[in-house]
């Protein structure tokens, strides 16, 4: 009896309660209309803020269909802003330090604030619209914005399905550390994963070369296999391998290459073409332009010199709207040109060339959280060193290519596998092509 007694006293606590949360008053949601928002950034704006803003509009553009303007924080203040960086607006202004992956996204009254530690302010704008919000009747629903400055740690989606590889030609360490020394902030040394490539090839495997030439460390990350040099795009046996570009337009995904140095070059031509030689100018320029009459591939362009970060911006914007899934490869040039000629200012204005694309690609991909980026180099030339008793001066030992270790920084999900090791140049390759397809892709035998 007292069981039964307790089984009813049971029951009626659970309708009790069922029947409370029936009379609880739905929640109030929040909408605005994101239409009537302007975009507030500080008036001397770091470049990585200048440019989240910048992937902020580009983003809400996109899944929005809304048009945002951008101003500095020198306009007059009105009610409804969206604050990028750290503005001269009351609520803007935060007493709070931000740790390396951390960032602020608030709602103060009509004002949407985004902050973040160095290349994190993008975080913030990419969760705003990916994360936080949700249209309802044609507004934006912010009820689960949080209402204060609570630092956030921000996460990348579990799979990336899109990847930006960079390619700085030629650029060692000490190259970067270079241009640090000429007042330059290195972008990806706040990668989430840092490590270095290997990049002899089969010619120096083999005994037959002394180091690699960027045709075959090209083709090695862009086939996943080692060749030998001068070869584009082919293996060691001279027979034609698929490239990742390639395998991403076979399944489905948009592509572009882009180059400051000529199309034809030994690197963008790794991501087009097959050839036995990469000085076969003349054919492989008619290989890259049946490529691009047959609609294989939605964005290309070399020679861009300082029109880099530009090209950037317009290939991502076409090849990710839609929410579509792409693969573009970026190469900086110029880098192994001046140092061949042991041209030091040209090489550090070449790297800080590349280090404004690097900036722009790092915002993107923090309002694109299922896109992976991977910046590193091909080879190092010139053997740079560093003088040790002015650790400001650094000088070319060498007019030639090295087997030296590459820097190799990594953005998003999966690219925890490169922290603080040594990765083959094929296994970029093998990491790219996982985003396009299940299949084994590059070689499967042992480097050595």
């Amino acid at each position: 009896m007292k069981r039964f007694l307790s089984f009813l006293l049971l029951l009626s606590i659970i309708f009790s309660f069922a029947s409370c949360k029936r009379d609880e008053p739905p929640r109030k949601r929040e909408l605005i209309d994101l239409s009537s928002y302007s975009v507030v950034i500080p008036e001397n704006a770091d470049t990585l803020t200048k440019y989240a803003s910048e992937n902020f509009v580009s983003l809400v553009k996109d899944k929005l269909g809304i048009e945002l303007t951008v101003v500095n924080d020198t306009s007059a203040e009105v009610e409804c802003e969206i604050l990028i960086g750290e503005t001269n607006r009351q609520c803007s202004i935060s007493p709070l330090e931000l740790q390396n992956g951390q960032y602020l996204l608030f709602k103060s009254e009509k004002k949407i604030v985004m902050q973040g530690y160095g290349i994190y302010v993008g975080a913030a704008c990419g969760d705003f619209i990916n994360k936080f919000t949700s249209v309802s009747d044609g507004k934006l629903d912010i009820t689960d914005v949080p209402s204060e400055a609570t630092p956030l740690n921000f996460a990348f989606n579990k799979e990336y399905k899109s990847v930006i590889f960079m390619i700085g030609d030629g650029m060692g360490e000490n190259h970067i550390k270079m241009a640090e020394y000429s007042d330059m902030k290195f972008y990806a040394r706040d990668f989430s994963s840092v490590g270095v490539s290997v990049t002899r090839s089969k010619s120096v495997l083999n005994g037959d070369a002394t180091y690699t030439d960027s045709a075959a460390s090209g083709t090695a990350m862009s086939t996943g296999y080692k060749t030998i040099n001068n070869y584009v795009g082919m293996g060691p046996d001279t027979q034609p391998i698929k490239n990742v570009r390639e395998l991403a337009y076979e399944n489905g995904a948009k592509t572009a290459v882009i180059t400051t140095d000529v199309i034809t070059g030994a690197t963008p031509s790794s991501y087009i073409c097959h050839n036995v030689s990469r000085e076969n100018t003349d054919e492989l320029q008619a290989e890259i332009d049946r490529v691009v009459s047959e609609g294989k591939i939605d964005y290309i362009a070399g020679d861009v010199a300082d029109e880099l970060t530009n090209h950037v911006k317009n290939a991502l914007n076409e090849i990710s709207k839609d929410n579509s899934q792409f693969f573009i490869m970026i190469e900086e040039g110029m880098i192994d040109k001046a140092s061949h000629s042991k041209n030091t200012i040209l090489a550090t204005q070449y790297v800080k060339r590349y280090n404004d694309a690097i900036a722009y690609a790092t915002q993107f991909v923090m309002c694109h959280p299922d896109t992976a980026l991977i910046v590193t180099a091909d080879h190092e030339t010139g053997n740079l060193a560093q003088s040790q008793r002015r650790p400001s001066y650094f000088f070319f030992q060498s007019y030639e290519h090295t087997n030296t270790d590459v820097p190799l920084f990594a953005l998003g999900a999966g690219t925890e596998i490169f922290n603080g090791v040594k990765t083959e140049n094929i296994d970029l390759a093998k990491f790219t092509a996982r985003a396009y397809s299940s299949e084994p892709f590059g070689q499967s035998e042992s480097v050595e």
